[in-house]
């Protein structure tokens, strides 16, 4: 009798501890699930961006970093392991502004140029919550106001198209942050590959967008 009590003991001990382990096997499919689906998420940000560098007289002038607003939305599809695909569309602003003296003439230009950026990235999660990502971007122009100043005074401001490029093909690459399986941080640096006017005035090769951006993000 106690043999019997003793194996029924043994039996309902082994039957607790299989159920206790197909728990949590389940528990663990459960949250892969969970964290192994298509996700949707809109983001917000800053950009700090420069047109490289401008040709003149025979001298080169750098424009300076300008900042900018950056919002949009994007996805993430995960492609097994830590990989994950993440396409994104986003109004950014961008441009630099440019100064310099010739013959003792100060001349100034503040260029701000939007566009619809469409980065294609794919990300890896290094480690928990922290992942790095990179991809090609291709750019949308959308509109532009150029303002050129004289010795510190405004002498023109245009708002004209036809020596810009409307589409630039560029890349980018970056790091993100996970506060939350929800709640991001991200910040890039991007460039085009391509230069930003369509003028085949060759002082403009060097004026190309680059610069960095940073977003928070949020998860749907």
């Amino acid at each position: 009798m106690r043999t019997k009590t003793i194996m029924m003991k043994k039996n309902l001990m082994f039957l607790a501890l299989s159920l206790g382990l197909v728990a949590s096997v389940n528990a663990q499919e459960v949250n892969t699930m969970a964290n192994d689906h298509i996700k949707f998420g809109i983001k917000v940000g800053g950009n700090l961006t420069t047109l490289g560098t401008l040709r003149v007289g025979g001298e080169d002038y750098d424009y300076n970093y300008k900042p900018g607003f950056t919002a949009g939305i994007f996805s993430e599809f995960p492609l097994g392991g830590n990989f994950k695909f993440v396409p994104e569309v986003n109004f950014s602003q961008k441009g630099g502004d440019v100064e310099g003296t010739v013959a003792g003439t100060t001349g100034k230009m503040e260029q701000r140029v939007n566009y619809l950026d469409i980065p294609v990235a794919f990300s890896y999660e290094a480690v928990p919550n922290f992942s790095i990502f990179a991809g090609p971007q291709v750019s949308f122009f959308l509109n532009q106001k150029t303002k050129t100043y004289v010795n510190g005074e405004k002498t023109d401001e245009s708002t004209d198209t036809d020596d810009i490029a409307k589409t630039l093909a560029g890349g980018m690459l970056g790091l993100g942050y996970s506060f939350t399986p929800n709640l991001n941080i991200s910040g890039r640096y991007m460039m085009d590959f391509q230069k930003a006017s369509s003028n085949d005035d060759d002082t403009l090769d060097k004026v190309k967008n680059n610069g960095f951006s940073l977003s928070l993000g949020y998860k749907f």
